[in-house]
């Protein structure tokens, strides 16, 4: 929860608090009147409390995806530069990693969806997760096709992990 957030509840809390010290200082009818007034006050406090929670973990989910974002484009980036097969292989195996934690973070949010949501993503994360084996075989065999250069397989490996991006972006907008 955003720190000014924060502040603005645990103000709400102590004036609340205050209002029921100076509500007992009250006559008995005085005091029934205000705790109308303070069960309100109660209500609302937690209502806004639960809101920004709800709030701080839709922006903890968002933050979440962009650093899983931010790391496939560093390994992609270093895979794309990499000069040597062994530069190459490393940075594949780094985002590939990447994918599997990925997708097993998808898969335990999958876990928590009523049934025929679950079984949409669950089936889009098994096809993902076939993609993700197989380029991971794909990787195994560059520089093994003797009629293959290093950089075509290259080329060949970068576009099947372009496609699995492309598949796990549109399986996560529908």
């Amino acid at each position: 929860m955003a720190t000014a957030t924060n502040e603005r509840l645990v103000e709400a809390r102590r004036r609340i608090a205050r209002l029921e010290v100076q509500a007992e200082r009250g006559t008995a009818d005085a005091r029934s009147r205000m705790q109308r007034y303070l069960d309100t006050l109660h209500r609302e406090e937690e209502s806004a409390r639960a809101s920004a929670h709800e709030r701080a973990a839709a922006v903890d989910e968002r933050l979440e995806q962009l650093d899983n974002e931010l790391e496939l484009a560093e390994h992609r980036l270093a895979a794309e530069i990499a000069t040597t097969q062994e530069q190459f292989a490393g940075a594949i195996e780094a985002e590939l990693n990447r994918w599997d934690a990925y997708l097993a973070r998808m898969q335990a949010k999958a876990a928590a969806k009523a049934e025929a949501a679950r079984e949409r993503a669950e089936a889009a994360i098994a096809e993902l997760r076939q993609r993700r084996v197989s380029i991971g075989k794909s990787l195994a065999a560059v520089g093994t096709d003797a009629g293959e250069s290093w950089q075509d397989a290259k080329t060949r490996v970068l576009a099947e992990l372009d496609d699995l991006k492309s598949h796990a972006d549109a399986a996560w907008r529908n």
